[in-house]
């Protein structure tokens, strides 16, 4: 059963997409300038299990078959091109899998390259070379208009849809937690202006709202209210705003408005021009928000490994520093105001540690702290008295090591102190 509905939800957004294609694309050849359905069939599987991979490719395989059929082709050409979009979208799986784990969620770098020059690149070329590959048995000459034609616009389309659907896949809606109401305010802010801005350079005859300069100028505005998107949105609201944008742009366009019409660019077509325009939008989004998303991975991270670390050293009464020699700075993590009466915060130097020391041994601990510049790593114990939170001595046993750079130089001293409670301080020396 959960295959079949994976199998009827992609094959009738494949079904859609391919309609949005169609009214904005349609050729009588084997391939269209505008080809969006591809993405609803590779983004699952990338944002899916293996387990789920059969439903997903079934979608996709009865989608194309369904949507030939209706073109008008036979029965046999449309169970052709259903295998097409089937290979190709597992070429495109199987390749990005071998790069990086799936299921895919696009928070970091190589993720999203893996997207772009495997799972796009992958599904646009293999499907490319079986299409072309069908259109001479079946007795074309287009070969290399065909080849061209299907990589250019399923590479292109591919990009704009599987990324949305990747981004939105593993969505789920919390109490708490998620984005502050601010930032979803400037978030869509910046979201109105981008697609306002797309808009305004789209819905109109080219030179008839801006001068043609002036026109070509402009398009790289909306680039700006991308980042802003992508910043604070993330990559969910980035990917579909780029989609919705690109909608925008490729519709206007096939309606002859915009600063595309007539464009003689490097891809040589106005839809192909359209499209790598919106592309270039889309992915400057995404690797904004999936820079972000990293950041953030990586300070959540951070932040769980110190509540942990601090939540160990606590549960032991132990007091953890790393000191700078060069410039005396000490940092001191744990609950120091409970085990030496004196908060973390407020010992940032060795003469801020020293304090703590009872005067008797503060000598002798000072002179310690000295020769431990010199250490090349070895563990250096010592033992002595320090104020405890209520005033009365208390022993501290410390540990400390010196930790060199590559070179040889002291990067830092780091130790461990354990603080016994009071009635154990006798013995310290």
């Amino acid at each position: 059963m959960q295959h079949l509905i994976a199998a009827v939800l992609v094959a009738a957004a494949y079904f859609a997409l391919a309609a949005v294609s169609y009214a904005v694309a349609y050729s009588p050849a084997d391939a269209w300038t505008v080809w969006l359905a591809s993405g609803v069939v590779v983004g699952p599987l990338l944002a899916a299990s293996r387990a789920r991979w059969p439903g997903v490719l079934a979608g996709g395989f009865a989608g194309a078959a369904a949507f030939s059929l209706f073109l008008g082709s036979p029965p046999l050409h449309a169970l052709g091109y259903g295998a097409i979009e089937l290979i190709a979208s597992a070429a495109a799986a199987l390749v990005v899998a071998k790069v990086v784990a799936l299921p895919l969620t696009l928070h970091r770098p190589r993720e999203l390259v893996a997207l772009v020059l495997g799972g796009a690149a992958a599904s646009a070329l293999t499907g490319a070379a079986l299409a072309t590959a069908w259109h001479v048995a079946d007795g074309g000459t287009e070969a290399g208009a065909t080849f061209r034609v299907w990589a250019l616009s399923n590479f292109l389309g591919m990009l704009l849809v599987a990324p949305v659907i990747v981004a939105w896949a593993r969505l789920t809606l919390r109490r708490s937690g998620g984005m502050t109401m601010p930032a979803f305010a400037a978030g869509a802010v910046a979201c109105a202006l981008f697609l306002g801005t797309m808009w305004m350079l789209f819905d109109a005859k080219p030179g008839t709202r801006f001068g043609a300069s002036a026109g070509e100028t402009l398009t790289y505005v909306p680039i700006l209210f991308m980042a802003l998107v992508a910043l604070l949105w993330g990559t969910r609201g980035a990917t579909l705003a780029a989609f919705v944008g690109a909608l925008i742009a490729v519709v206007n366009t096939a309606q002859q408005e915009g600063p595309f019409v007539g464009a003689a660019g490097f891809l040589g077509d106005d839809e192909f021009e359209v499209q790598a325009y919106a592309l270039a939008i889309a992915l400057t989004g995404l690797l904004i928000a999936v820079l972000a998303a990293a950041q953030r991975d990586a300070m959540r991270a951070a932040r769980e490994w110190k509540t942990r670390f601090e939540a160990a050293i606590g549960a032991h009464r132990l007091l953890a520093y790393e000191w700078d020699p060069a410039s005396g700075r000490i940092v001191v993590t744990g609950d120091a105001a409970g085990l030496v009466g004196v908060p973390a915060a407020a010992i940032g130097s060795l003469a801020d540690w020293l304090a703590v020391v009872a005067a008797a041994d503060r000598e002798r601990v000072s002179a310690r702290f000295d020769e431990r510049v010199r250490g090349r790593g070895d563990a250096d114990v010592l033992t002595y008295l320090v104020s405890g939170a209520g005033g009365a001595p208390a022993a501290a046993t410390d540990e400390a090591r010196a930790i060199r750079d590559h070179d040889g130089t002291l990067h830092r001293v780091v130790g461990i102190v354990r603080v016994a409670p009071a009635a154990a301080a006798g013995g310290a020396a």
